[in-house]
């Protein structure tokens, strides 16, 4: 792409030159050059004007006449300015056509930053393009520049690191919230009353898959009713979690489990299914509760209710988790990002208890906001 002030030199230069020796071909190429490093995706009015700016320095070529010195004079000086002009907008565009803000990861954290998105763009008009399609995505994004800002459900892996190092992408990981997983069961599920660690992997273990079918062989006093599994899928930091800390087999599922890729979509699940267990966010549950409820689960001192209290306090803890956000250090380059992610952290108690989960100390969004200024 033309994007440097020599490479607009270079091709101005050429333009001048053509103009000079009566060469139509050369400024032919010289425009085959501009239309192909237009940005793709540049809006077609703009694109317009680039290119008919373009023709319009061409057809001065074409028509100067060589034997009046007087009139080459003024036509060369005329190219001259015309491209110069013309190449100083095509980069100013270029570098605006590029200067959106690309984010990409979790969909636990979808609410907390499409609100976040949509408060910031009320005082500013940057362009936020957001996917949420999995931590897994995002973090793949990352380590490959294809995302500037990531939310994710669970700390980058060793994997997933190297995958970065060795295209040599850094980044900068911070906190924005504690989230817990919470088990659900249909509210007129009247039987289930509680599960231990143990039970509920006996009935998430793969190996379980083709034994443990019905809600009386978790527990002899539950119905003997058929045991529906709902899950997120293995794109999922949610499944990630809750795989290891249940099963100690990251991201196995039971091979009859229903997978979806959505949080809402698995408490709609649920909430048709009487016999139906799963598991999401806290925050899922505080956006779209449905006909559902949080499962208290028994760590081994007494049943415990997901919440804020039980969050901070620790009694949820072996199901609480902290949520981050990975920004690339390079992106912090672009003013647009920046702004941003610090607005973000600025924001960050706020946006994380409007989104259902537990806001960290105001000393934590305080320093992040600094190491997104700072640029470490």
């Amino acid at each position: 792409m033309l994007s440097s002030a020599n490479g607009h030199r270079h091709v101005r230069k050429r333009i001048v030159v053509a103009a000079r020796e009566r060469d139509w071909r050369s400024c032919k190429q010289v425009a085959d050059i501009v239309g192909k490093a237009l940005p793709k995706n540049l809006p077609f009015p703009i694109a317009f004007h680039i290119c008919h700016g373009i023709l319009t320095c061409l057809w001065f070529v074409k028509n100067i006449n060589n034997r009046e010195a007087g009139k080459m004079k003024i036509c060369d000086t005329y190219l001259r300015s015309a491209s110069a002009t013309l190449f100083f907008v095509f980069g100013l565009i270029s570098s605006l056509a590029h200067a959106e803000v690309r984010i990409s990861g979790s969909d636990t954290e979808e609410n907390l930053i499409t609100t976040a998105i949509a408060q910031y763009q009320r005082g500013s008009k940057s362009d936020i393009k957001a996917e949420f399609k999995g931590t897994s995505v995002g973090l793949k994004d990352l380590c490959k520049g294809a995302a500037d800002i990531v939310p994710a459900s669970n700390k980058i892996q060793a994997d997933q690191a190297k995958a970065c190092a060795d295209k040599k992408i850094s980044y900068l990981e911070l906190p924005i919230a504690y989230d817990a997983v919470a088990v659900i069961v249909n509210k007129s599920n009247n039987w289930a009353n509680d599960l231990t660690m143990a039970e509920l992997k006996s009935i998430f273990h793969p190996e379980s898959f083709g034994k443990i079918t019905r809600w009386n062989q978790v527990r002899i006093a539950y119905n003997d009713a058929p045991l529906k599994i709902v899950s997120p899928d293995t794109k999922s930091g949610t499944t990630m979690f809750f795989t290891e800390r249940v099963n100690a087999m990251r991201g196995f599922l039971r091979g009859d489990s229903t997978i979806f890729s959505d949080h809402d979509k698995i408490i709609d699940a649920v909430s048709e299914d009487i016999n139906a267990i799963g598991f999401v966010s806290l925050g899922a549950l505080v956006e779209h509760k449905g006909n559902v409820r949080p499962m208290p689960v028994n760590f081994g001192k007494g049943a415990v209710i997901p919440d804020a209290s039980s969050v901070l306090s620790g009694a949820y803890e072996p199901l609480t988790r902290l949520l981050y956000v990975y920004i690339a250090q390079s992106a912090l380059a672009k003013p647009e990002v920046t702004a941003f992610a610090s607005y973000l952290f600025e924001n960050g108690d706020r946006y994380a208890r409007f989104s259902g989960f537990v806001p960290l100390a105001a000393s934590s969004y305080i320093s992040s906001a600094r190491r997104i200024k700072a640029g470490q």
